[in-house]
């Protein structure tokens, strides 16, 4: 049997991923978005070997299965393809399939490939068969918009950092697994008739609620739909979306390279802020992880504090200016000395 936890400390790349990848002529565009890995459900060998070398070209990582590549005329090419993790199953816990199960293809997986990271997805933070110290990443999704309160997606991820701790695997990766469609688009067996797409600002917070609450990287659901890839049939919303992207991809260097330390500023809750030191300079994220207006400190108004990623630096223009609150489910970003 082999079982192991992984510290996430031992891979640097902050993982910025996106599910669903069919057409390896689409890599530069998700490149340019700021993605560096990508997901497919395909597992023919000789389309993952295109795939494979596209990804390379680009600096890309890749999460494929090994299914049909293991024992095939690829598999020793395989070797050099630039994964990031093998993925093992996709969503187990609603498949209903045996810890059992789970473990033989981990076993599998690893005795083929020991060089390589193997990862799975689950669709709750606390599943009834302990799958938690199988594998050496996890992964959890979570789909909220409409019809789900935002915050649901990062309370599966303090569930699931519990877990880990009780199976033994505290330092193990998680990575979250974002919603980026809408559920009306999605082919069901019941369709569900009601839907939209997450505007930008909820798929900002649930990034930071997901890393507020244990998430170790990030992965976005899905980029094509229907055979048609976001960035066509959705231009405005992968423009936010790469955006938003592209400022985790520095707050992910932060968080890998950078070392948390006390916050400088006192929250009350249910604000929640997390401080990291890099290079010198501190960066605080406040996030505020409900549906009501929140008194942000006023501490935050004394010059010494920048925000980040915003269209003005000025706190006054970003929130409410006559009560200094934060809106529902708003995250700033602060850079300090």
């Amino acid at each position: 049997m082999i079982i192991s936890c992984i510290s996430v400390s031992a891979f640097a790349e902050f993982v910025l991923g996106i599910y669903n990848v069919t057409d390896e002529e689409d890599i530069p565009i998700i490149k340019q978005a700021g993605f560096n890995t990508i997901q497919t459900y395909k597992a023919n060998p000789e389309f993952l070997s295109r795939l494979a070398k596209k990804a390379k070209e680009y600096d890309m990582k890749l999460l494929i299965y090994p299914n049909k590549i293991i024992d095939s005329e690829y598999e020793n090419e395989a070797r050099n393809y630039p994964i990031k993790a093998w993925y093992i199953c996709d969503e187990p816990d609603i498949k209903h399939i045996s810890r059992e199960e789970m473990i033989n293809r981990d076993n599998i997986c690893k005795n083929t490939f020991p060089e390589h990271q193997t990862a799975f997805v689950i669709s709750r933070g606390k599943t009834k068969i302990p799958y938690y110290d199988i594998c050496d990443i996890l992964m959890i999704d979570g789909y909220p918009v409409p019809s789900k309160p935002l915050e649901s997606f990062g309370k599966k991820f303090a569930i699931a950092k519990q877990k880990l701790i009780e199976a033994g695997c505290p330092q193990k990766q998680l990575w979250a697994v974002v919603q980026i469609f809408d559920w009306k688009e999605i082919k069901l067996k019941k369709p569900r008739k009601h839907g939209r797409f997450p505007t930008k600002e909820e798929i900002r917070f649930m990034s930071y609620d997901a890393l507020f609450n244990g998430a170790t990287g990030l992965f976005y659901f899905t980029y094509t739909i229907k055979g048609v890839p976001l960035s066509s049939s959705k231009p405005k919303e992968w423009e936010y979306i790469s955006e938003i992207i592209q400022e985790l991809s520095f707050i992910g260097k932060i968080i890998d390279s950078g070392k948390e330390v006390k916050n400088i500023v006192d929250v009350k809750e249910p604000l929640k802020a997390k401080t990291y030191k890099y290079e010198g300079v501190k960066y605080i994220i406040v996030e505020n992880p409900t549906n009501e207006i929140q008194k942000l400190p006023k501490k935050f108004f004394n010059k010494k504090f920048e925000v980040l990623f915003e269209k003005s630096s000025n706190l006054e223009d970003i929130i409410s200016k006559n009560e200094r609150t934060l809106q529902p489910y708003q995250v700033i970003v602060f850079k300090t000395k």
